[in-house]
């Protein structure tokens, strides 16, 4: 990446195409003597925001509003400025051409916030944090990343980052002065203090699993036999009329996906072609190809049964090829149609009820049930958007939290046997290491180039 610090870069910051109003950022030691060289104003000099025009010599480019921000206190740590102008790309261009032809240059994806980590105003979870907001889906997943950019998960990795570096310095000393009339941490309390700090690394790495959830989502396959209800079902999930419901079988001769925010959590829906035990429909049979290519995908199985009927033999291929594919994931029980009268029963030689996490009857063209439905998938996620505790644990912070935890448990171990100090010393040093990585201390360049990359350009 072409991070040069010395460098004033500018760049769009709001999203490209036709817009009311467009915002330009400059940020770097000239950011203000290039504006300056191409906006005329008769705004006061102590105003922050300017009124005015981009010129270019005499000829007027667009009616702007300038923001002028003085560093140290800005986003970046630098002089700062926005250009606020007309949302119209043709403008959009002309005015960063004048900015690149007067002394600026294209930033780089995310080298605005990467400034801001390397002048101190962010540390990298929190910069980490500006880019999975962005791409949230979901208010539980911006609440999560916006206590991310708070610092509150830094917070706590610092918190032990510091507690261990303060167990380093107790075992340092007792290596360095055996014989010195100093306070000294028993074997027992250097244990239960390490226990501590095991516990509670613990829990930031359990959160991992919610926050996987929160920023890809859950993807849900509905299946069952031909008319059983699918499509209806996902109509009433959704709220609208997405996918054709009619009394043909076969009607659904492909996967149809939608997402919602269910209760926090983004939900991908997806409906698939009913499986029957024979088709003479090429369609149709492809359809079911892609149905069975779904379930092996899907984190969670809906499956959809009329309950106005029996259990016939496209139940039983259902069943049997999920015996097969053997799944590890929950399976739903829907019993829909259940305002007709009820037909339907499993038993131990053909469907068991012990399959399904839990059964739940309902209406899909009326929607009763539906909410209890809901109710079960956020129930097996454990996400509920009343909470605002949540936090983004994202595979880096993820694989380094367990590479500390592994490293406390062996100085646990080592620490249990006699004389082994220095070794546990060495591994809590390691520990505290892979906390500082999370943190963005001492971490490698091609790291840091790798996480600023995935960011859009302008933030």
């Amino acid at each position: 990446m072409n991070y040069l610090k010395e460098d004033t870069i500018a760049a769009l910051s709001t999203a490209t195409g036709k817009s009311a109003i467009a915002i330009i950022r400059l940020s770097g030691q000239d950011a203000f003597q290039i504006i300056n060289k191409i906006f005329q104003t008769k705004s006061k000099p102590y105003q922050q925001v300017k009124y005015g025009y981009i010129v270019d010599k005499a000829e007027k480019k667009d009616e702007v509003l300038c923001a002028f921000f003085k560093a140290p206190n800005t986003y970046t740590g630098e002089d700062l400025a926005e250009i606020s102008l007309h949302g119209n790309p043709v403008i959009i261009n002309e005015v960063l051409n004048l900015l690149y032809k007067n002394g600026a240059r294209p930033a780089e994806p995310g080298e605005f916030t990467y400034r801001a980590f390397l002048n101190g105003k962010k540390d990298l979870t929190e910069a980490e944090a500006v880019c999975t907001l962005i791409s949230s889906k979901t208010a539980t997943s911006v609440k999560a990343a916006l206590n991310n950019i708070a610092g509150i998960f830094s917070s706590k990795v610092n918190t032990i980052k510091d507690n261990i570096a303060n167990f380093i310095a107790f075992m340092e000393v007792n290596l360095d002065h055996p014989q010195e009339d100093i306070i000294f941490l028993s074997r027992n309390e250097k244990l239960s203090r390490l226990d501590s700090y095991i516990r509670d690394i613990e829990n930031l790495l359990s959160s991992y699993k919610t926050s996987k959830i929160l920023q890809n989502g859950m993807k849900v396959a509905i299946v069952g036999k031909p008319n059983a209800g699918k499509s209806s079902l996902l109509n009433a999930m959704l709220g609208k009329n997405r996918a054709i419901v009619t009394d043909i079988a076969g009607t659904t001769t492909d996967t149809i996906e939608e997402t919602i925010d269910c209760r926090g959590i983004p939900l991908t829906i997806i409906d698939t072609a009913g499986i029957r035990d024979h088709t003479d429909n090429v369609i149709e049979f492809l359809g079911q190809e892609k149905t069975k290519e779904t379930i092996n995908k899907a984190d969670i199985l809906i499956w959809v049964f009329d309950s106005s009927c029996t259990l016939d033999q496209n139940d039983l291929k259902i069943a049997d090829f999920l015996k097969k594919t053997d799944l590890n994931i929950p399976i739903i029980g829907v019993l829909n149609k259940s305002d007709l009268p009820l037909q339907l029963s499993f038993d131990v030689n053909s469907i068991e009820q012990s399959a399904f996490l839990t059964i739940i009857k309902i209406a899909a063209k009326t929607k009763f049930g539906i909410t209890d439905l809901v109710d079960e998938i956020v129930k097996i996620n454990g996400i509920s958007d009343f909470k605002n505790d949540y936090l983004m644990i994202n595979s880096r912070h993820f694989t380094l939290l367990q590479t500390a935890l592994d490293a406390l448990i062996r100085t646990k171990l080592v620490l249990s046997s006699k004389d082994a100090d220095e070794i546990a010393c060495f591994e809590a040093m390691s520990a505290q290491t892979a906390l500082n990585e999370i943190l963005g201390i001492d971490i490698k360049q091609d790291i840091l180039d790798t996480i600023f990359s995935t960011f859009c350009i302008g933030k």
